[in-house]
């Protein structure tokens, strides 16, 4: 009986489900589809009944071995003399692209895979033909052809839709000529085939292969690429160095500094800080154990064993929650890559620390074993092994190691091997390695996952000019990779201080890079290659940016696919000094002060530190607009404001197929108010959270079944226009605009939802005003949230509702104009004009956003609620930072006596504006362009944020668009606004870089806004 294992587990469909609608009975018809296209069809060789499928042709001679195996315990040895074929024979189906992309609910394609060893390499290839009754001779439907070029185990791959050349049908064709021969016409593959045939090289008299795994299987469409071995009908080019102009010589200054930035580099990480995403290990037993699970062995006669090495990526093509028990079973024995080279790390840290000669010795020892290994299972140069991709997750200890045990290496003459394996495999980035600085160059992953692997890399260089040379032109290359702004939305820094991967800001991503690009800079500082200035202040300006949205923590609408695993700034403590550190003698303070604060340290620790007495920095304080992420932040005291909306550039939330499936709102006008320190202690918890209640955001509130993503796998929804986004005035003050429109892309979204959003932040005062509610749902009620915080053991959460102290766990009430309540981070809201708000201290029922296992947790929870169906929604209410009983209940009274704190002089028509009343900051959003009454502008050409204040007879103006004037392609391009105040205006102050210009009683001025950057002017009133 073969080993293709056609039974569905259990356990298989409950995986299934998960990817699922909630509600599909475990026995669903379309589920148990999907299920048998997922399903791998596998066939490997461990039994001596797995020869039964086996036939060979004169000139063969087949075994099982156990010499090596991929899958199991045996291959197949296949003995083979010139002409001869061996014939897997087995019914297996083939799909259509488009019958697995449906399966699995993202671009996939079918895949014929299968791992061959090759005992010494020939400069002949092996012809691998599908079809149905293949014999030795007769033409099959369609193949491939695999060059034995190499020594080791190699892995084919090819799309069987895409990848496979087509063969020659005899006898079916036309004939043009009567004297042209049998016709013939090209077929492509079947749906189904019985046959794959081998067909041994025709140029050698003999050999021998092994052959292990045979698989069709369901994989993603991008990651099928060609090597040295096999072509599909993706390239990845290889790494071709640029080199810097100009030329370093090799001097002793130049070389000093060389080994300068070598030993610096293995001391950190020998004796520096532990890496976070680094599992360490130093105690030699449980290294010696771990090296002992990998199996690895060397026979008698040099045959080299051990378990086998897959990335982590490289399970996807074999759909494991799918596989059978029995190949569930095998597959769970392999070692993931990751796993493998960071006990290499691990093994050259501890050998760097031991002085112990045997000890030393044995770990050597080990070491080489895995580097040989590693070899033998194909990761060498030259071998695609199906796919590589996110390469840098998987191997990023194996180039530490190398440079670590770099003379272990030299005396086994595997240096070289090793270098080239590790290049080859760098050309995933080949934009950043090639060191030339280009559109796609300031990727985020490659500072993230290989950035210091690229340094180590290049320092395994043995000619000493070539080093000095590759060294140069790194440093180039990363000066001018942070430097630049990179075009549409490639990866990169951005003018306003946000930082870009999957096409937006994304701390999950931009904070590890800019860990790694501080260390890099710190150890290239006061050498012959120190980072340009350039580029280190433009790594500053987004590592400051980080620490303004960072409270440690960023919040949940900047949290990316991970919503309750916020990045912290406690990750980029010594990133700080290092960046500090790197400005050369005189460190730079703001950064300096930064750390300071971080690592807890005082002015007195400066001295030491930096050679002056820096006082730590203290909080952010005031405004601050990111339209490089349609958010602002607003800080007071030690609060911190997350104002999050989303546009035509920026998505709203990142959803995968198991990350964030109830994401949907992460950026729906959301207002989240955040203390210093931990957000799980102040009652942002997964367990029981209502993922349609973010705070300040309006919603419909779904059932988790409808709420999830429509999309099994990716969705980024983007808005359909590009204005929605922040401004900001004296950098105290700020505004966000949320122009929430409905989806059209996304048929399964409610095709009316719409709204008008607005928030004036004024030191400790949110002042919130929505306008045009829309929605067509009659089941679901359109809600606004004041807040949804859990309720923590052993800390006070308790709330206040018009002066009554609410401490029980089961609560409800609903309150009206004029009410007020505070929430238990000291946060208090006053309802102005709006629906009734309903107030719930309640056990609630969810999900996990991973796994969508139920959760369930102790929460108090406020929301306006707009109804079904809503027409033409409204809202204004205040929020107060900081607030107390006796606070809330003085400004409740002065509303009721006709005094208050806001006035909204306009909310319809397209319009808001707002005016804070102690201030008198107004704030203008003009979603639409109109013509005005109320206050002292007039009017825009186009939709824009206009912020004022009046100053000593004259006014503080700013103005911005958070319109970024870019496409996925092309960069950004500056926007003109012209303001239309009433009276007549002239600047304050000369050359403000604001064009203004005066006719009649009225006075226009001319902003140029680059990337969503707010400009402001001091105007004064012209005699």
């Amino acid at each position: 009986m073969s080993s293709m294992h056609r039974t569905l587990l259990a356990a298989s469909i409950a995986a299934l489900l998960l990817n699922a609608p909630l509600y599909a009975a475990p026995n669903d018809a379309a589920a148990k589809k999907r299920a048998e296209i997922m399903r791998a069809q596998i066939y490997s060789f461990d039994q001596p009944a797995d020869l039964a499928d086996i036939t060979t042709t004169p000139g063969s001679h087949v075994a099982l071995s156990d010499k090596r195996a991929i899958m199991g315990e045996r291959a197949l040895v296949w003995d083979w003399q010139r002409g001869a074929s061996l014939l897997l024979r087995h019914d297996m189906e083939i799909p259509s692209d488009a019958q697995v992309s449906k399966a699995w609910g993202r671009s996939a394609t079918p895949v014929f895979s299968f791992w061959i060893y090759n005992e010494k390499p020939i400069d002949d290839v092996l012809i691998v033909d599908l079809g149905n009754g293949l014999n030795a001779n007769n033409e099959a439907d369609a193949g491939t052809q695999v060059k034995l070029n190499f020594q080791g185990w190699r892995a084919v791959g090819v799309s069987l839709n895409n990848d496979l050349a087509n063969r020659e049908m005899s006898g079916v064709g036309v004939r043009s000529d009567e004297d042209a021969g049998e016709p013939s016409v090209s077929r492509s593959l079947g749906k189904h085939i019985d046959t794959i045939r081998f067909r041994a090289p025709s140029g050698e008299k003999s050999g021998r292969l092994f052959i292990d795994r045979v698989m069709i299987s369901v994989d993603d469409a991008r990651y099928q690429w060609s090597d040295y071995h096999v072509k599909t009908r993706y390239d990845e080019p290889e790494i071709a160095f640029h080199h810097a102009e100009p030329t370093l010589a090799l001097t002793a200054a130049n070389q000093a500094g060389v080994d300068l930035i070598r030993q610096r580099l293995i001391d950190e990480f020998v004796n520096g800080p532990q890496d976070s995403n680094l599992k360490a290990e130093a105690d030699l037993n449980k290294l010696r154990a771990a090296f002992q699970a990998l199996q690895i062995r060397v026979a008698a006669d040099g045959t080299l064993s051990g378990r086998h090495l897959i990335t982590d990526k490289q399970k996807v093509l074999y759909q494991p929650e799918y596989l059978s028990a029995q190949d569930k079973a095998k597959f769970d024995r392999y070692v993931i890559l990751g796993d493998y080279t960071t006990l290499m790390y691990n093994i050259s840290h501890a050998y760097l620390q031991s002085h112990d000669a045997a000890t030393r010795k044995t770990l050597a020892d080990m070491y080489l074993l895995m580097t040989r290994h590693l070899l033998d299972q194909g990761f060498a140069k030259g071998s695609g092994l199906v796919t590589t991709h996110h390469w840098g997750y998987s191997a990023r200890w194996w180039y530490i190691s190398a440079l670590l045990m770099n003379p272990v290496l030299d005396q086994a003459k595997l240096t070289q091997q090793v270098y080239d394996a590790l290049l080859w495999y760098s050309r995933e980035f080949k934009a950043s390695f090639d060191m030339k600085v280009g559109p796609q160059s300031s990727n985020l992953d490659y500072f993230n996952t290989l950035s210091r692997q690229h340094l180590a890399l290049l320092l395994l260089e043995p000619n000493p000019q070539q080093r000095i040379d590759l060294l140069n032109t790194f440093s180039h290359y990363i000066s001018g990779a942070l430097a630049q702004t990179p075009p549409g939305s490639n990866d990169g820094l951005r003018p306003d201080g946000t930082a870009w991967r999957h096409e937006g800001n994304y701390p999950g991503y931009s904070f590890p890079a800019f860990k790694n690009a501080a260390q890099l800079a710190y150890l290239l500082r006061d050498t012959p290659f120190a980072l340009q200035r350039a580029g280190l202040d433009k790594l500053k300006q987004a590592m400051v940016a980080a620490w303004i949205y960072s409270n440690p923590q960023t919040g949940i609408s900047l949290a990316g696919r991970h919503p309750f695993n916020s990045p912290s700034l406690a990750s980029l403590t010594n990133a700080y000094y290092w960046l500090a550190m790197a400005y050369g003698k005189k460190p730079d303070p703001t950064l300096a002060a930064i750390y300071l604060r971080l690592a807890g340290k005082s002015e007195a620790d400066a001295k030491a530190l930096f050679g002056s007495a820096i006082p730590p920095a203290a909080l952010p304080q005031g405004f601050y607009a990111f339209n490089g992420g349609a958010f602002g932040i607003h800080r007071w005291h030690d609060k911190m404001v997350t104002l999050k909306a989303f546009n035509s550039n920026v998505w709203s939330s990142e959803i995968y197929q198991k990350d964030n499936r109830y994401g949907r709102y992460q950026s729906h006008g959301v207002v989240q108010i955040i203390n210093q320190g931990s957000q799980e202690d102040q009652g942002y918890r997964q367990a029981g959270w209502d993922w349609n209640r973010m705070p300040g955001a309006t919603t419909l509130h779904l059932p988790l079944e409808a709420l999830n993503s429509p999309n099994r796998h990716t969705l980024m929804q983007r808005g359909s226009h590009p204005f929605s986004g922040t401004s900001s005035l004296d950098g105290r003050y700020g505004m966000l605009a949320f122009d929430l429109r409905p989806m059209r892309d996304q048929p399964s979204f409610d095709q009316a939802l719409s709204a008008l959003k607005s928030v004036l932040a004024v030191d400790d005062r949110l002042i919130m005003v929505g306008s045009n509610l829309k929605s067509s749902d009659s089941k679901h009620d359109l809600e606004t949230t004041l807040f949804q915080l859990a309720n923590q053991p052993g800390r006070d959460s308790a709330i206040w509702v018009n002066g009554q102290r609410i401490d029980a766990a089961s609560w409800q009430g609903s309150l009206h104009n004029g009410d007020w309540l505070i929430d238990a981070n000291g946060n208090g809201y006053l309802l102005v004009k709006g629906p009734t708000a309903e107030v719930r201290r309640q056990l609630q029922h969810s999900a996990d956003n991973k796994s969508m296992a139920p959760t369930e947790g102790e929460f108090s929870v406020a929301w306006l609620n707009h109804g079904k169906a809503v027409k033409n929604g409204a809202y204004q209410y205040l929020v107060v930072l900081d607030a107390t009983p006796q606070r809330m209940n003085q400004l409740a009274q002065q509303l009721k006596q006709g005094k208050a704190p806001f006035t909204v002089l306009r909310s319809n028509d397209g319009v808001h504006v707002i005016r804070d009343n102690l201030s008198q900051v107004t704030g203008y959003v003009f979603y639409r362009t109109q013509r005005l009454n109320e206050g002292e502008v007039i009017g825009v050409n186009r939709p824009a944020i206009v912020m004022t204040r009046p100053q000593e007879g004259g006014l503080v103006l700013s103005a911005v668009t958070p319109d970024l004037n870019m496409t996925r392609q092309k960069a950004a391009k500056p926007v003109t606004i012209d303001v239309t105040l009433r009276g007549r205006w002239q600047p304050a102050t000369p050359e403000q870089g604001i064009d203004c210009s005066t006719s009649g009683d009225e006075t226009r001025l001319r902003f140029r806004i680059d990337f969503g950057i707010p400009q402001q002017i001091a105007l004064k009133k012209l005699p």
